[in-house]
């Protein structure tokens, strides 16, 4: 016969909500070995000895990683979310019966904790990920990517003056003395002098311009990405379980070449505190800088990081062509003139060479080389033979193995945070409560792979004990046919 559910509710029950989150629940799993309750000491001093009790720090940050996890970016969508889950519940300690906080006072608790309380969880999480044998500590791999800032282009407008009369005057004339002089290096044809050029101008709309609800924003875009306000985040992981072993998030205009040593110094810091060694870093080519290079030999690190391409823009024949004669300190040219040593830029730390007028123009494949200056110049930075080494390396089997890592461990990571984590943009304003954030999406990338792993070895575990028994139960069955055989015989 055809049934009918009739739903009659009781006036009383006997069960607990422990009886209803399932034992293989993600959220009991992490209750079990996640201890957060060192949290109470760092935050005793940011509450008096008198009012009302404010929400449960432990509770707060459950209630931080729960969003995540779920890919919930605005705090009335997670209490909502929370309120209707009895897994949730559980996991943050409320029963079924209990209300919870509201969503304004889970945005002011996260304002009033520093960055150093959320930086304590991701390290908690690093060294249980540690312990669980996650982390090799070798190879570690570093990216960036932009995230959407909570603002938009229309809230942008121009900044107010903060020079006097004197200063804007001179600060002028500094920058027409400027131009002129960018204005007479382009016409040599040399492509990093217009790179330069072009970049200058793309950093001075963030110079003049700032958004009015979130100042610390910027404006940027990427290929693929539409012009907008961003944050720029940057992760650095080990290659071999794909750990996020530091976050760090700046400003979208600071250029990824000066964040690569804070990256690499942070993680350093975390992996030494773990007794153990980074030996080889990989990034893609916009962390690359003959600064950064000679850095990173200097703490024998070896790095994989692909150097820019800059070509000739006026012409066919790139700068690679020429060779540079270290004895002579002169650059030979395909048409086997010389290039000589006539000036040294201080500030960009980098030496001029320069060819022979008279050379130039009775060269020819002058209409290849320079079609419209009167002379080739090559620029030569003062770290060449720090590039020469990388260039080397790069040709390796070891170079080619960490462009691979880099490609599946860092490009996934950031593409996992954006689908399925909150990566995608961040609903707070300014750039402290930006890394807060960062540090809590890495901080669920992370658990994700210790609950695997652990999982992983529970099942192995299993597997071993059932083999164990099967082996002892077989073993006495067959003693036992033994016994009766030989009783028989008798």
């Amino acid at each position: 016969m055809l049934g009918k559910k009739k739903f009659e509710p009781k006036l009383m029950y006997n069960f607990t909500i422990d009886d209803l989150v399932p034992e293989e629940n993600i959220y009991r799993q992490i209750d079990k070995f996640l201890d957060l309750r060192f949290v109470y000491k760092e935050c005793k001093k940011l509450y008096g000895k008198t009012g009302k009790p404010s929400i449960d720090p432990v509770v707060f940050f459950k209630l931080e990683l729960f969003g995540y996890f779920e890919n919930i970016i605005s705090d009335r969508e997670k209490i909502r979310k929370a309120s209707d889950s009895l897994a949730a519940r559980y996991f943050i300690g409320y029963d079924i019966d209990e209300k919870l906080p509201w969503h304004s006072t889970i945005s002011r608790t996260r304002g009033l904790m520093s960055k150093e309380m959320f930086e304590m969880i991701f390290s908690k999480i690093l060294e249980l990920c540690y312990q669980s044998g996650l982390i090799e500590g070798k190879h570690q791999s570093i990216d960036s990517t932009l995230v959407k800032a909570n603002a938009s282009l229309e809230s942008v407008e121009r900044k107010a003056p903060k020079l006097t009369l004197e200063e804007f005057i001179k600060r002028s004339y500094e920058e027409n003395e400027e131009e002129e002089k960018k204005g007479k290096d382009e016409e040599t044809g040399n492509k990093e002098e217009v790179e330069e050029k072009s970049k200058k101008k793309q950093g001075e709309r963030n110079h003049n311009y700032e958004s009015r609800t979130d100042p610390d924003s910027r404006m940027a875009s990427k290929p693929g990405k539409p012009s907008d306000l961003y944050y720029s985040t940057h992760y650095c992981a080990d290659s071999k379980k794909k750990i996020i072993t530091d976050v760090l998030t700046t400003y979208a205009d600071r250029g990824d070449s000066l964040t690569l040593v804070e990256v690499y110094e942070r993680a350093e810091r975390r992996i030494n505190r773990l007794g153990l060694k980074i030996e080889e870093i990989s990034a893609d080519k916009g962390y690359c800088s003959g600064k950064n290079l000679r850095e990173l030999e200097q703490r024998e690190v070896r790095a994989y990081i692909p150097t820019q391409e800059y070509a000739n823009s006026k012409g066919e024949i790139k700068n690679k062509e020429f060779k540079y004669d270290e004895r002579k300190n002169v650059y030979v040219c395909p048409n086997r003139k010389e290039l000589s040593y006539y000036s040294y830029e201080r500030i960009k730390q980098r030496k001029r060479y320069k060819a022979n007028e008279e050379d130039c123009l009775s060269c020819p494949i002058k209409h290849q080389c320079c079609p419209s200056a009167k002379r080739r110049t090559i620029s030569q930075t003062v770290y060449y033979k720090e590039y020469e080494r990388l260039k080397k390396r790069l040709k390796t089997p070891e170079a080619r193995r960490a462009s691979i890592i880099r490609k599946t461990v860092s490009e996934g990571l950031f593409a996992e945070g954006k689908l399925y984590h909150g990566l995608r943009k961040f609903m707070t304003r300014g750039i402290d409560k930006a890394q807060k954030k960062s540090f809590m999406i890495a901080s669920v990338q992370n658990l994700k792979r210790l609950i695997r792993e652990m999982y992983r070895k529970t099942n192995k575990a299993a597997q071993i004990i059932e083999q164990v028994l099967v082996k002892i139960f077989l073993l006495d069955n067959l003693n036992f046919v033994r016994l009766v055989g030989f009783n028989n015989d008798i």
